[in-house]
Order: C-alpha cells, then sequence, then structure tokens
C-alpha cells in the first residue's frame, strides 16, 4: 500500500516449480507422433514461460510475460489438455495473502489446466495492481498509468471470477473465491476511478466534472467496502484494506460535496453551499479517522474547514439563507469512468508455439473418421476377397484351367506349374512356418506390456486405498478409481483385441494344417511337383466339347479381367487421400462453432469419395454370379463331351494342389497381416503404457506432497495431553523426614545414571520424594532384565521382600549423589 495515496497493491501467489516437458512430450508421442521433433522447440518456450511465470519483473514486460503465458496455456488446452486423465501434470499454488501460506498450508495443489490459467490470471491482476500502487500521482504520467493498470487488474481478477473460478471443481486457495476476487475487482476499479478524478483535477476541470467523478469513486468504494467487509481474511492485510476503502469512501464523497459546494456557490444556491460543505467536513473528519494515516486527507480537510467558515461568515453577514438538509438536496450526478479492462486474446508478437497441431477434439473427429473409413473399406475389400475366394473354389471344383490344358492325361497344366513357381519365389511352406513362429513372440510381448500396465495401475489404486483408510477424512485428494476408470477401460479394450486375435491365429493355423500336403508340394520344385501328379488316360473330345472348350476358354480370360478389375478397386480403396480434407473441414468448423456433428460430416464425406466405388464392388460380385453361372454350364457340356473318367486320381490331386495354392496365398496374407497388427498393437500398448507410468508418476509426486503437508500438520498440532503417573508412584506417602526434606534440591539422575537400580533397604510403600523431570517422575522404580518382571516387581525368588543385592550398595548406602540417606526402618 502506497503511504502517500493509500493505493493498495496485491501480493502475488507464489508456486513451486515443476517438470512440464517430460509429460508433454509423452502424450505428444501418443497422440502426434510424427510431430514430436516438429515442436520440441515448443515444449521448451512453454517451459521457460512457465518458470519466468513464477517470478515476473515488476514492470510492463511483466504484465505481458504472464498474459503470453496464460495465452498459450488457453490456446493449447483444446491439443495438449492437461488434466488428470490425459497429461498428468500438478501445479501447486500458495495463498496470496498469507506470508507464511507456504508452511501454513495455505495451499491448492490441481493436476489442470485451468487452476495453472487462473494462478497465472490472479498474478496479472496482482502484479498489475502493484505496478499502479508504485506509481507517483503528483505526475500526469503516474495517474495515466495507475488507471491503465488498475483497469488492467480489475478486468484480470473480473474475468477469473466470471470465466475460470466457477469452472473449477473446488477452491483451492481463499483468494481464488468468487468472494475475494469480486472485491478485488470492485477494489481494483474504485482506485482507478480515484486516479481520472485526480487527473481531472490536475487537468483543472470544470468543477461538474470532478463532482460527478468523485462521486463514482464513492460508489465504487462503497461496493468493494461491502464485499470486503463479507470475506473472512484474519491474520492477512484485508481488514486494513477493508478500513481503507471505507476510508476512500468518505474521501471521495467529501469531495464530491465540496465541488457540488462550489458549483450552487456559482449558482447563488448559498444554502445548498453551506449545506453541501457540513456534509463535506462531516465526510473528511471521519476519513481522517479511519484512514489510520494510510493517506494523506487533513490538507483537504483543512480546506474544506476553510471553505465552510468563510461561506458561514458571508451567509450569517450578507445572504442570511436558510441551510436545507443535505438529504432534501438533488444528489449529484455520476460519471464512472474507470471500467474492467477485458481480457485480450491476442496480442502483438504473439503466436501459438503449437500452431503445427490440430485441436484435439478435431482430431478425434478425424480419428473416427479414419476408423469409419477403415471400416468401409474393411468392409467392401472383405466382399472383394470372399467373393474372389469363392470364385477360385468354383473354378477348383470344376479344375479349371488345369483340365482344359491337360486334355492328353500326360502333360502338366501350365497353370499349375506356375502356381508351384509362385509358390517357390514367396518362400513356400517354409517361409509360413517362419511367419506362424513369429506369431506367438509377438503375442507375448504384447501381453506382457498390457500385464505389467495394468498392474501399475492396480498397485496406484491399492496403495492410493491403503492411505485414504490411514488418513481418513484428511487424505485429500480424487480417489484413484474415478480417475483411471478411463484407462481401465481403455486396458480391457486392448486386452478383448487380443484375445480376439489369438482366435484368429487359431484359424489360421487350422487353415495352415489342413491344407498342408498340397503346400508343401507346391513348394518343391518342378521336377519333384510334375512327379506327384499321378499319369491320367487320354481324352477325346466330340465336336460339342471343342466348342465348350472354347467357351469356357473365352469365360476363364474374362474372369482374369474380373481379378484385374478388383486389385484396381482394392489399390483406389487403398489409396485414401482425403485425410488432409477431411481434418481442414473440421478445423473450419470448431473455429466457427465448437460442438460440430462429426458423424453427419464423416457420412457425407464417406458418401462422396467411397460411394461410386462400393457401387463398383456391387456391379463386381452380381458379374461374378452371371459369370460362374455361365462356366459351370459350359463346364457341365465339357464334361459330357470327354471319354475318359471324370474322377481320376490325377485331376482330384490338381484340384487339391489349386485349393493349395489358394490355401497358400490367402494364409501369406493372414500372417502378414497378423505380423503387422502385433507389431503396431505393440507401439499403441507401449504409448498407453507409458501414458500409464506419467500418470503413476504424478500420482505419486501428488502422494509425497500431500504425505508432507500432513506430516508438517501433525508436527504443529497441540501435543498429546501428559499421561498420569503410574499407579506405583501415585501411593500415598508420610510425612518427610529433615533428611529427605532436603530432597528436592538433589539434582535428578541424568539418563545414564543408574536409575532403577535396586537399592538396599529401599521399600517403596515408604515416603520418598516425587521430584519431577521433563513432565515424568525420575525415579520410575526398580528395572529388571526386560522380559523378566514386570514393572515395580521384585524377582521374589532372587532377594526377600525389603533386601536387595549386597553386592551392589553396602546397607544404608545409595548411589552417591542421586539420593539422600535413608533414615526409615531397617
Amino acid at each position: 500500500m502506497s503511504s502517500s495515496t493509500g493505493m493498495i497493491g496485491i501480493d502475488l501467489k507464489k508456486g513451486d516449480r515443476v517438470d512440464i516437458t517430460r509429460p508433454l512430450v509423452r502424450f505428444i508421442r501418443g497422440a502426434f507422433p510424427e510431430k514430436v521433433e516438429d515442436i520440441m522447440v515448443g515444449i521448451e518456450d512453454l517451459s521457460k514461460m512457465r518458470d519466468s511465470s513464477l517470478t515476473p519483473e515488476k514492470s510492463e514486460k511483466g504484465v505481458d510475460s504472464l498474459l503470453r503465458y496464460y495465452l498459450q496455456l488457453t490456446s493449447m488446452d483444446s491439443k495438449l489438455p492437461i488434466n488428470e486423465n490425459q497429461i498428468h501434470i500438478t501445479f501447486t499454488w500458495y495463498d496470496a495473502f498469507y506470508k507464511d501460506s507456504v508452511f501454513s498450508g495455505k495451499r491448492g495443489s490441481q493436476s489442470n489446466s485451468l487452476f495453472e490459467r487462473s494462478a497465472i490470471l490472479f498474478n496479472m491482476g496482482a502484479l498489475s495492481s502493484q505496478i499502479a500502487a508504485a506509481q507517483n500521482l503528483d505526475t500526469d504520467d503516474g495517474l495515466k498509468i495507475a488507471a491503465k493498470y488498475f483497469q488492467v487488474a480489475s478486468g484480470a481478477f473480473s474475468h477469473l471470477r466470471d470465466k475460470m473460478v466457477p469452472m473449477l471443481q473446488k477452491i483451492p486457495t481463499p483468494d481464488l473465491s468468487i468472494e475475494v476476487l469480486s472485491s478485488l475487482t470492485l477494489l481494483m476499479q474504485a482506485q482507478a476511478q480515484e486516479c481520472i478524478y485526480h487527473k481531472a483535477v490536475a487537468d483543472k476541470m470544470k468543477e461538474k466534472v470532478t463532482c460527478r467523478l468523485a462521486a463514482s469513486g464513492m460508489d465504487l468504494y462503497s461496493e468493494a467496502y461491502k464485499a470486503m467487509s463479507n470475506v473472512n481474511m484474519k491474520g492477512s492485510s484485508w481488514d486494513k484494506w477493508t478500513a481503507t476503502c471505507l476510508a476512500k469512501q468518505n474521501y471521495l464523497g467529501g469531495l464530491a460535496e465540496y465541488y457540488q459546494s462550489v458549483n450552487a456557490k456559482a449558482s447563488n444556491a448559498i444554502g445548498e453551499e453551506l449545506s453541501r460543505l457540513k456534509e463535506a467536513d462531516k465526510c473528511l473528519t471521519d476519513a481522517v479517522k479511519q484512514s489510520s494515516g494510510n493517506f494523506e486527507c487533513k490538507d483537504v480537510q483543512s480546506k474544506i474547514n476553510r471553505a465552510l467558515a468563510a461561506a458561514e461568515k458571508d451567509n450569517n453577514f450578507i445572504y442570511h439563507e436558510r441551510v436545507p438538509n443535505i438529504k432534501d438536496l438533488p444528489a449529484i450526478g455520476r460519471a464512472p469512468v474507470a471500467k474492467p479492462t477485458p481480457l485480450p486474446s491476442q496480442i502483438e508478437g504473439w503466436s501459438d508455439v503449437f500452431a503445427a497441431l490440430v485441436p484435439l477434439n478435431v482430431q478425434q473427429a478425424a480419428t473416427m473418421y479414419a476408423s469409419r473409413k477403415d471400416h468401409l473399406i474393411h468392409v467392401e475389400l472383405t466382399k472383394l476377397r470372399d467373393a474372389t475366394q469363392s470364385l477360385n473354389s468354383a473354378l477348383n471344383q470344376m479344375n479349371l484351367p488345369a483340365a482344359l490344358e491337360d486334355l492328353s492325361g500326360k502333360e502338366m497344366p501350365a497353370s499349375l506349374l506356375e502356381k508351384g513357381s509362385d509358390v517357390r519365389t514367396k518362400g513356400g511352406i517354409m517361409q509360413l512356418r517362419k511367419l506362424f513362429e513369429e506369431l506367438p513372440q509377438l503375442l507375448q510381448r504384447n501381453e506382457e506390456i498390457l500385464r505389467d500396465t495394468m498392474k501399475s495401475i492396480d498397485d496406484e489404486e491399492n496403495n492410493d486405498k491403503h492411505l485414504r483408510s490411514q488418513f481418513g477424512e484428511k487424505w485429500q485428494r480424487t480417489k484413484s478409481e474415478d480417475i483411471n476408470r478411463n484407462m481401465r477401460e481403455q486396458g480391457q479394450k486392448y486386452q478383448q483385441i487380443l484375445d480376439n486375435a489369438k482366435n484368429a491365429d487359431k484359424i489360421v493355423r487350422e487353415k495352415f494344417e489342413k491344407n498342408f500336403q498340397a503346400i508343401d508340394i507346391l513348394s518343391k520344385d518342378e521336377t519333384e511337383l510334375v512327379n506327384s501328379i499321378p499319369a491320367g488316360g487320354a481324352q477325346s473330345l466330340s465336336q460339342e466339347g471343342q466348342k465348350a472348350v472354347a467357351t469356357l476358354k473365352s469365360y476363364l480370360d474374362q474372369v482374369k479381367l474380373l481379378k484385374g478389375e478388383r486389385d484396381s478397386l482394392e489399390e483406389k480403396f487403398k489409396a485414401g487421400g482425403d485425410t488432409e480434407e477431411i481434418i481442414s473441414k473440421f478445423s473450419q468448423l470448431n473455429v466457427e462453432n465448437n460442438l460440430f456433428n462429426d458423424e453427419a460430416i464423416s457420412s457425407e464425406q464417406l458418401e462422396k469419395v467411397y460411394g461410386p466405388l462400393q457401387a463398383a464392388v456391387q456391379d463386381s460380385i452380381k458379374s461374378q454370379d452371371d459369370l460362374i453361372a455361365k462356366i459351370t454350364t459350359a463346364n457341365d457340356e465339357f464334361v459330357r463331351s470327354k471319354s475318359g473318367s471324370t474322377t481320376d486320381p490325377r485331376s482330384e490331386t490338381m484340384t487339391s494342389l489349386a485349393n493349395g495354392y489358394d490355401a497358400f496365398i490367402e494364409l501369406q496374407s493372414n500372417l502378414q497381416e497378423g505380423n503387422k497388427f502385433y507389431n503396431n498393437l505393440t507401439k499403441i500398448l507401449t504409448t498407453f503404457q507409458s501414458q500409464v507410468n506419467d500418470f503413476v508418476f504424478a500420482r505419486n509426486t501428488e502422494k509425497e506432497d500431500l504425505m508432507k503437508t500432513l506430516q508438517s500438520n501433525i508436527a504443529k498440532a497441540a501435543p498429546p495431553a501428559r499421561p498420569a503417573p503410574p499407579t506405583f508412584h501415585q501411593q500415598a506417602a508420610p510425612a518427610a523426614t529433615p533428611a529427605a526434606a532436603t530432597s528436592a534440591a538433589v539434582p535428578p539422575p541424568s539418563q545414564s545414571s543408574s536409575v532403577g537400580t535396586p537399592v538396599q533397604g529401599y521399600n517403596p510403600t515408604y515416603g520418598y520424594p516425587q521430584t519431577q523431570y521433563g513432565g515424568y517422575y525420575t525415579y520410575p522404580g526398580p528395572q529388571y532384565p526386560p522380559g523378566q518382571y514386570s514393572y515395580g516387581q521384585y524377582p521374589p525368588t532372587q532377594y526377600p521382600p525389603g533386601q536387595y543385592p549386597p553386592a551392589q550398595y553396602p546397607p544404608g548406602q545409595y548411589p552417591p549423589g542421586q539420593h539422600p540417606p535413608y533414615t526409615g526402618p531397617k
């Protein structure tokens, strides 16, 4: 508080340093893996902003740095959400109004960006008030700067009260309560209005203006006083500030009446002039008493006293006007110029250090779109592949095209040789075995990651439950089971994915075992392949049969064309180059309206991009059905026209090999997809594990801080009541003998002396002076080896009653310097 003007500056909140880099990097690696390297500089800049915000410079530069950090936190909130469930960073800030709040426990710790922004905005208002209160109000620049920064402070506290604190789950420190922030908003606005009034007086504006400015200042101080009176801040400067507000209310009220009296005099309203001067004198008298020297107002009081004396003299000797009651006079007009400065959303030279990242809701919408797109592509490609497999099966059952290539029963069908060559080129059965061997290892690695991750969640939750049962209501932090629910659900989802994958692996292995023999034959060299097929007899064809062969070959050419079209369709489905387009669309809608229907937009985009491809899939399947019907009819004609057997071992073997080839192609694709799936899942699970580890680390840090606070509070608590002395020492004692009466002067035995050592001739039933040492009796009675004798009990088997070990002390002798001579019975 300024000693000459009484202007009040608010102390800043103090905060603890915290590592924000590690949790941010972990989250970005999971949510934006491709952006990690690009935004490391941004993370470093944010860390520097945070460090400087703890000790801001007391200048316009300091206010600017706080505002930049606040804007950065606000901007990144939609991209990098700091809360207990996502980026877990625990911020700790102390109450601003208690100078010993670091040690008194008046601090708040929360794991969310909103609390951090609230503390920064409070400090921005507090620092602005300090800059304003430190100005020299006797200069024009000082008044301008003070008025500006008091209004900035009022705007900061107002925004904090209206927009931010209501969203906090609980008020972390008293200085962030709605009542305190309302009081500070009004106080800063009142002080800004007072500065504007002083500027008007310094600029020699007319009394009609200055009286209105002063009256508005009085109103604001009155509101601030009422608001501050309802806040209990014992042990701080709050009560002193409240008294200053009341004094300023009377001070400006008196000045308003004074300048209005000048206006009345100019209008020859002498009675009104006197009434207002008397009211002004009364207000200033109260202000002088209430200010307690916090600001100078005696000069103004003297000025009003002189004006009142002169006016009374003139009225008594010249005008003789009746002096009206002040309540009957018209109210003074108002000119509330000071307003809370709205918090800017952008300042010159500031830019978001994470501009490269899209808002998380946009990313989530894009992810959901990608998921819907992948599902659509999977469904359509599955239709195509199932149709192709069905087509191959139908052809294999008819032994096509091999039957057309082996009419002599001796030649090896070219198509079968091509299939064998393709199998060998792709690694054959050994390649399938290698892929099969990798699957269990990949599965086991994923299961171990997930198991360890879920164990970390369980251990942290069990530890929290244990401490909560130990400390009870004092363990004031969110329950782990309430925070980790999403992580548990995510872990269960991954477990279900692994279970489904294991079932899929089992189906693939069964198909491999079913077609093992055929694939093994196809994997051999061409000579062995040819020798594995039994010889057949020559077949003669009728004229109708020859026509059927020509027709079948034509249809088989159409089959090749159909498969080629499907390959092209599959490539178009996989191209999927509309990611940037949909992100741009979502981002634009997010700027216009934070809530948008991503499902409807996704459906519209999918229909636009993939609708024609889906129609092509349907046409291809319909064409296949028609083609298979034609091939079946032509093949029946071909079979009827053959003169040889249709069920010879050669045909059956070639059919089996054809089926084996199709199985090989499908198995290889399945196994490659399975390996890719497990490797991708490993990355996802590793990211999930990192997020859980960050969560556990933050919770452990929060736990340690809370335990320190609880231990500190326990240490400060009142010591327990002194326990009652043992009954052994409460026995009634007879009157002390003269010798015993001097025992009080004997110093008590030290901890290293033989306290409790049996003394010959000592009987506890006789009175012995009970001197106290440190709140406890110095002579606790005879001590024996631990675990052998109870407290105050003598070993009956060793010494008869009243007799002590003679080897320690001769009769009548006690440890030197500890006890006076014993004078009781022997």
